[in-house]
């Protein structure tokens, strides 16, 4: 309400009349919005502020889950972390969008949850495995499927866990998937994954070292590894001078 006095009766005329009726509701218009506009920032604010703690305590969440694994398995104790951030650093050399890498990130520090089904006694086999015990470990990425397709997520962690052991020409495990069938989030951590595990050392063998590891999947470019995702990892580490935590670099070219 816009209230006008005047010292005399009848001060204005219609048109005068209606244009203060006017401009009552251009202002009572304006203050709504205002206060529609205040009410709306703060609620996006309290918005944000729920979001980044239910993000906070779904990355607390994952990672008490990947610590559990690896201690029942101490010789790929920090494996899932490396590849998370070797994933993670991949994906950003390729540009993707921060949105896809926080997945990425989830996803690659719980990668062998599966894991957590199978007997301590083979995972931590110091000798050859049998081929029933290797059939075993091959169903890992089933097994963490399993466990994570029933947990609402904003991103596919529950198929990247499956798939990061398939690959390009058919030859991966669970189910044999092929090319395009495959998430590029999961043929990022299948590379992450192969890097990181040939250079570091397991119960069966020593460490083969980084050039190794950099040398089959350069040679399997565009085979068994997504082309794009092989370059990146090579350019992170031959131009970049990139390294995994606790180990040297390739040797120089």
């Amino acid at each position: 309400m816009l209230t006008i006095y005047a010292a005399e009766p009848n001060a204005f005329n219609n048109k005068e009349v209606a244009l203060l009726e006017e401009m009552a509701g251009d202002l009572g218009y304006g203050i709504h919005m205002l206060r529609t506009g205040i009410e709306r920032d703060l609620s996006r604010v309290e918005q944000q502020h729920t979001l980044e703690q239910l993000s906070e305590g779904l990355e607390a969440t994952v990672q008490a889950v990947a610590t559990t694994v690896e201690m029942r398995d101490p010789y790929t104790a920090g494996h899932q972390r490396r590849v998370a951030i070797l994933a993670v650093d991949i994906a950003r050399e390729m540009g993707l969008p921060e949105e896809m890498i926080k997945g990425i990130h989830l996803a690659g520090t719980i990668h062998d949850l599966g894991k957590i089904r199978i007997p301590a006694e083979v995972l931590s086999k110091p000798g050859r495995l049998s081929d029933i015990e290797y059939q075993i470990i091959r169903e890992h990425p089933q097994s963490g499927y399993e466990i994570m397709k029933g947990v609402k997520f904003p991103w596919p962690i529950a198929d990247i866990i499956l798939q990061h052991h398939e690959r390009l020409d058919g030859s991966g495990y669970p189910q044999g998937l092929r090319g395009e069938q495959i998430l590029l989030e999961a043929k990022i951590m299948a590379v992450a994954d192969v890097v990181e595990a040939m250079s570091s050392h397991r119960p069966y063998r020593a460490g083969l070292g980084i050039d190794v590891a950099l040398a089959e999947i350069e040679g399997n470019r565009g085979k068994t590894y997504e082309a794009k995702v092989v370059d990146a990892c090579l350019k992170l580490f031959r131009e970049k001078h990139y390294m995994l935590e606790g180990q040297p670099g390739p040797t120089p070219e």
